[in-house]
């Protein structure tokens, strides 16, 4: 296990999957997106160097999974929920929520197990949804119970808006090491 202070500030600011900043960070969960931002449509959520997509399939499961389809990179953005998962608009792949293929259109459904979305468990609490993006998806970390996030009361989450002036543009550590 990478202990922080194996990590040089370069390596904590690179934070794309497989390198040193970005394999310690995906050992934690993170909040990717507000609870009711997630209604009916797909949520583009972009964390820690990846393009995602955020759903809560028509089971009622939430799902994380890359935000391009394994075929043709089209953008999940844009599918279709269903029951399992989401399918992509642009030729009807399937996937279920833990990006394996359930469906190809006009196309063999055989050897189908080598082919995998990946995909990232979530959890929502406090008005937020947290995934987490380490290595253990089946069995990941419990989710810390922060007193904020559990205690009852009046509590506001909201997004910046650039607009406003409540948007950071900087690097996720400038923006988190003075709140």
């Amino acid at each position: 296990m990478l202990k922080p202070s194996d990590l040089t500030w370069d390596d904590v600011t690179r934070v794309g999957p497989g390198t040193l900043g970005g394999n310690y960070l995906r050992s934690f969960w993170w909040p990717v997106s507000l609870a009711d931002e997630v209604r009916d449509i797909p949520v583009p959520v972009k964390i820690l160097g990846e393009e995602l997509v955020l759903f809560r399939d028509l089971s009622g499961h939430l799902c994380l999974l890359d935000g391009h389809c394994p075929h043709r990179r089209a953008s999940l953005e844009y599918g279709r929920i269903e029951e399992q998962g989401i399918r992509c608009a642009y030729h009807g792949w399937y996937l279920d929520r833990q990006g394996r293929v359930l469906d190809r259109p006009a196309e063999p459904i055989k050897q189908t197990s080598q082919i995998r979305q990946p995909w990232y468990p979530v959890k929502e609490l406090g008005g937020f949804m947290f995934a987490y993006m380490g290595p253990d998806k089946e069995s990941p970390p419990p989710l810390p119970r922060y007193d904020v996030l559990v205690m009852d009361g009046y509590r506001i989450a909201e997004r910046g808006d650039a607009e406003a002036g409540k948007a950071y543009n900087c690097n996720w550590l400038q923006g988190v090491e003075n709140t």
